[in-house]
């Protein structure tokens, strides 16, 4: 009897803006980079809703330690002949955020 062992690369993409709190009269307003209106296709006025930030969580070095040795033991990139061909073939088939 063979096993099958499959191993699937998942890489979620994230836009991340940094926003700054600035003291308007008496009020307070975020300060975000021009990237973040174009991105979200916002005009003047448009109001948005954001999720209360939360802190980011550390990474777990040891963890991804693990994991990666975990993965040099099942040869899990062996069949990959090319790495660097692989990667562009990788890439070619998502589409870029915000782009058609």
């Amino acid at each position: 009897m063979t096993a099958a062992i499959y191993v699937y690369t998942i890489i979620d993409i994230m836009n991340t803006y940094t926003a700054t709190v600035i003291k308007t009269g008496n009020s307070v307003a975020l300060r975000v980079p021009k990237e973040y209106a174009v991105d979200a296709r916002l005009a003047l006025g448009d109001k948005v809703l954001l999720p209360l930030p939360s802190k980011k969580k550390k990474q777990d070095r040891a963890k991804i330690v693990r994991i990666v040795a975990k993965l040099q033991e099942l040869h899990a990139y062996a069949a990959i002949e090319n790495p660097v061909a692989w990667q562009h073939e990788l890439r070619e088939d998502r589409k870029l955020p915000g782009r058609e």
